[in-house]
């Protein structure tokens, strides 16, 4: 979930009742429920009730509408993250245990979920717009980093006895996780357990997503530790 930019850092939601909050708001919600090919800038202005020229104004085309959406979304929800990390790194001295920074990752894509936050329509046009990324969309997410770079030092020192690239495995396939967090994903567990399993508590979900997490880097030290341990008898 990159920190892309698109037409810079404009804040379009400071004021909801403007015409750029509505005509974001509704790309945002036909986006996540008909997906980026499923709408067209018609469907958008008639929800915002705002005219064509509006969206060209305020956003250029259809492509850049969507980039602009996902960038401010993403934007918000990695600011959630490093809001979280700092304030683990200042809880534990700087040296946050592996938990902490993982909840600092993991929590707000997951939590997002939840429609008592808020944010769950966001939360489900992020995953949509990732699973059916545009050419352009996908370009960015292979290459803006930025915002999982900032995990990197304190999984480091939270994993001594990793090298550089092991964290950079643990971290990649941790946030793999909130992937598997999605309506899609979920329709599929719930077929899967006949039921059993509840998606519907985010805090739960998140207590497991960061178990699972927390479990299979823990399980990598322990194999390097192992390693290291057999080059040296």
């Amino acid at each position: 979930m990159t920190d892309a930019k698109p037409r810079g850092s404009i804040d379009y939601l400071a004021d909801r009742t403007s015409t750029a909050a509505r005509i974001f708001l509704a790309a945002e919600r036909q986006f996540a429920e008909r997906g980026f090919d499923g709408v067209s800038v018609r469907d958008i202005v008639q929800e915002a009730q705002v005219n064509l020229a509006a969206v060209s104004y305020h956003f250029g085309s259809k492509s850049e509408l969507l980039l602009a959406v996902f960038g401010a979304r993403t934007r918000e929800l990695n600011r959630e993250r490093r809001t979280l990390l700092r304030e683990a790194e200042s809880r534990y001295d700087g040296a946050p245990p592996l938990e902490a920074i993982l909840r600092a990752l993991l929590g707000p894509p997951i939590l997002w979920r939840d429609p008592a936050c808020g944010k769950d329509t966001a939360s489900r046009f992020i995953s949509r717009a990732i699973a059916e990324a545009t050419p352009e969309l996908r370009k960015i997410l292979e290459s803006d980093v930025r915002h999982l770079s900032v995990f990197l030092a304190p999984l480091a020192r939270a994993l001594p006895e990793l090298n550089d690239e092991d964290v950079c495995w643990a971290l990649h396939f941790a946030t793999g996780v909130p992937h598997q967090c999605t309506d899609t994903h979920f329709k599929r567990l719930e077929a899967l357990s006949q039921g059993r399993c509840d998606t519907s508590d985010v805090q739960a979900v998140l207590e497991r997503a960061v178990d699972f997490a927390r479990g299979g880097v823990e399980a990598l030290q322990a194999s390097k530790r192992a390693e290291t341990a057999r080059c040296a008898s």
